[in-house]
């Protein structure tokens, strides 16, 4: 029986890592709890189009009257399209329409693995591809906005879309590795968190198939310039540290417009900072000129 013990010590050490990856890549799925309709009195279409590996995918697509331009939003990690609801707002009282939409195995869409930011930019791609299918709509200047995840993506995106006319990156994060550790601190402590990252992080990549590492907006933000970029980060992010931020704005050459807003924790920026709307919209406006 001795000479089992190390085996059982050392899959019971494993245990709780693999248990911990495969939560991170198969979060639980969190339902819209408001529609733009009952959340904003606004008037939406239910829309549907599948990813560029075939993954449906679910939004809503919210028109405005006599429209300047169109933003797709997209959410961050383990959320749904509802928490891009504030953005809406004041997006559609400045006279943009809006594309909302849930990335793979979030929300209403389908899929049942997320990725970190590795597959999820197929998703936003899909979107400007149905975008641009679209009789009313592919006329329209189009940019991204995104928070967390979906920041990260959108970064990544816009390297490799050239019609996304600009491209606004709430508490985004330059390399995907950094944000699992903070996860688990802020789940278990610091101490134990980061002594479970490394087990985690390697058991999510072989699951994965490839190095988080990989999944680095800071080595495609460079491409984006002339196109306008804005970085906002909590000064207060916990889970995604300000460092990010600087190593993203860094990485643009100073190409980028970089904004910490005080007190602001992971992606409560848009609650916090009451002229967050007059620079969002300000910075599209200056995109259009």
């Amino acid at each position: 029986m001795r000479r089992y013990l190390p085996l059982i010590f050392g899959g019971a050490a494993l245990a709780l890592p693999a248990a911990l990856a495969w939560v991170f890549l198969h979060p639980p799925r969190r339902r819209h709890s408001k529609t733009p309709r009952t959340g904003l009195g606004l008037a939406y279409e239910r829309v549907q189009f599948s990813s560029l590996d075939g993954v449906r995918l679910s939004g809503w697509l919210v028109h405005a009257p006599s429209p300047r331009g169109l933003v797709i939003l997209s959410h961050g990690y383990s959320g749904c399209r509802d928490t891009m609801l504030p953005y809406l707002h004041f997006l559609h009282a400045a006279g943009f329409t809006a594309l909302l939409y849930d990335f793979r195995a979030h929300g209403w869409s389908g899929g049942t693995q997320a990725t970190l930011g590795l597959t999820e930019p197929r998703d936003l791609q899909a979107a400007i591809r149905w975008v641009e299918c679209q009789p009313g709509l592919q006329a329209l200047p189009l940019f991204l906005l995104g928070e967390s995840m979906g920041a990260s993506v959108s970064l990544l995106v816009t390297a490799q879309e050239p019609s996304v006319r600009a491209v606004v990156a709430d508490c985004g994060f330059a390399r995907m590795d950094g944000p699992i550790q903070k996860r688990l601190e802020t789940l278990f402590g610091e101490p134990m968190g980061k002594a479970l990252a490394p087990a985690t992080r390697s058991i999510g990549e072989h699951l994965l198939g490839t190095p988080t590492a990989r999944i680095a907006p800071e080595e495609a933000i460079g491409k984006i310039a002339p196109r306008p970029v804005l970085i906002i980060h909590g000064a207060n992010d916990a889970l995604v540290t300000p460092d990010h931020a600087h190593r993203l704005h860094a990485a643009s050459g100073g190409e980028a417009q970089l904004w910490f807003v005080k007190d602001a924790g992971h992606t409560l920026s848009v609650r916090t900072a009451p002229d967050y709307a007059d620079r969002v919209v300000g910075f599209f406006e200056d995109a259009l000129r």
